[in-house]
């Protein structure tokens, strides 16, 4: 059973490390975490829809160049929760992201081996293995 959908975007820097938000305590799910920017699917959105919102809601920024990565069925106690995962290149500095971040507590990039140190969800660090794995 489908208890949820959500979208999720990777945004990758003209060096392809991966831009992450760290989760403060105030967010409901993977506090004090990093994860990928994204959220719940509302009614009548399309998952892109979603993904485009939720950059421009937590981050300040929009982006025209997304593309589709990968659908993931998360296994959850009340059943399946759908994500789709999106890509985007952005060319932001660091600098302007921080000034604009409105969710979390902070935001940085990573590359592939500074990822695998990260304290992130099973789900974050799988996604974004199978996405650095595609760039090998």
């Amino acid at each position: 059973m489908i208890i949820g959908q959500g979208a999720g975007i990777i945004l990758i820097s003209e060096n392809g490390s991966v831009l992450l938000q760290h989760r403060d305590k105030r967010n409901r799910w993977n506090q004090d975490s990093w994860s990928e920017f994204g959220g719940q699917i509302e009614e009548g959105e399309k998952p892109e829809e979603t993904a485009k919102r939720e950059l421009k809601e937590e981050l300040g920024i929009e982006v025209e160049n997304l593309n589709f990565f990968k659908k993931y069925n998360l296994g959850r106690e009340r059943g399946t929760y759908v994500q789709f995962v999106f890509t985007a290149l952005t060319n932001k500095s660091i600098e302007i992201l921080k000034e604009q971040q409105k969710e979390g507590d902070d935001v940085a990039f990573f590359s592939a081996e500074e990822v695998k140190n990260l304290k992130m969800a099973e789900y974050t660090k799988k996604m974004l293995e199978d996405y650095f794995n595609t760039r090998s």
